[in-house]
């Protein structure tokens, strides 16, 4: 009888295949920010929670319900088309760049991303440029 195998004393780190948002800061000129002001207070959550799940370009697939899943799952009042709303006041804004990608899908771009987020550790690129940036 042949005697268990042992795991090796170091074991390496394991790599995640799927992408989690970076811990993001919210820097305190936000809450006297001019163009934020101009957004509703739901519209202005959902931008501090597009910061989290962005890119490390400020870019996001445009997709109401998603977003809404993801920032907003424990308050189901505020669904898919309060997002949309959301949105469009950010576009109305110019908080951000709505544009579709070499992909056909639709993206946004957070325009003011590098004024209110640093990035340490990049994780890399996930979705298309914004024609606006190029």
């Amino acid at each position: 009888m042949s005697t268990p195998r042992r795991p090796p004393r170091h074991t390496p780190r394991r790599r995640w295949s799927i992408d989690i948002a970076r811990i993001r800061t919210i820097k305190p000129e936000a809450f006297s920010s001019e163009s934020l002001a101009m957004v509703s207070l739901s519209a202005e959550r959902t931008f501090f929670g597009l910061l989290t799940q962005a890119d490390d370009r400020g870019r996001f697939r445009d997709q109401a319900a998603v977003i809404a899943g993801l920032l907003w799952s424990l308050r189901p009042d505020h669904g898919p088309m309060g997002v949309e709303d959301d949105l469009a006041q950010f576009q109305e804004a110019q908080l951000i760049c709505r544009y579709e990608g070499h992909d056909g899908k639709r993206y946004l771009h957070i325009v003011t991303f590098d004024r209110h987020q640093k990035i340490n550790r990049p994780s890399g690129v996930r979705h298309p440029d914004c024609p606006s940036t190029t």
